[in-house]
Parts: structure tokens; C-alpha cells; sequence
């Protein structure tokens, strides 16, 4: 198989409905990669505070997967989310979703 040096990354935010029905939501990043890349998280471009919890979770030989999970009240003020991946082997990557509803 041919190894891309560069992940695909693949952002997954909750719905509307669930932004306005429930206490805490969770964003979930995917990181497509053959190395073990480094995921972090940024709310309008700037590092969460420590106290938001960001799970690394689950890994895989080709994936790395995220958990983000805020207060919605939290999350109603954010205008962007970005999930980005680091490692030695390539450049740094991310992807923004625009979140303001």
C-alpha cells in the first residue's frame, strides 16, 4: 500500500439538536495516518484550557481517534473547531470547522 505522508483528517461535530438539548457535547477527530500522530485541539484558534478533557482514545495500525467534550454553553459561544496532527514524519495538518449556529 502506498503510505502518504500526509494524514486525512476527518472532523466530526455535534448536531444542532444535540447542542441545544443535552449538557455536554463531544467533537470527534480521526486522524488517517500510518504514523502515530500527535492529535490536539484548538477553539478558535487558541489551546483549550486544561480542564477540558480530550480523550485519545482509540488507535489503530492507520488511525488515531479523539474525543473533544465541552459544556454546551460552551460550545454555543465557539466560532471555530480545529483538530490538528502532528508528528516528525510530516507537516503539521489540521482541519477548522466553522461551528457558529
Amino acid at each position: 500500500a502506498f503510505l502518504s505522508s500526509t494524514p486525512s483528517i476527518n472532523l466530526e461535530t455535534p448536531r444542532f439538536r444535540i447542542v441545544m438539548t443535552q449538557t455536554e457535547v463531544t467533537a470527534t477527530c480521526v486522524v488517517h495516518s500510518a504514523y502515530d500522530a500527535k492529535v490536539s485541539w484548538l477553539l478558535d484558534g487558541k489551546d483549550p484550557t486544561s480542564r477540558t478533557p480530550v480523550n485519545q482514545a482509540s488507535r489503530t495500525t492507520q488511525s488515531v481517534s479523539s474525543n473533544l467534550t465541552l459544556p454546551s454553553s460552551q460550545w454555543k459561544t465557539l466560532n471555530t473547531i480545529t483538530c490538528r496532527a502532528e508528528h516528525r514524519c510530516f507537516n503539521s495538518t489540521e482541519k477548522t470547522s466553522n461551528v457558529k449556529g
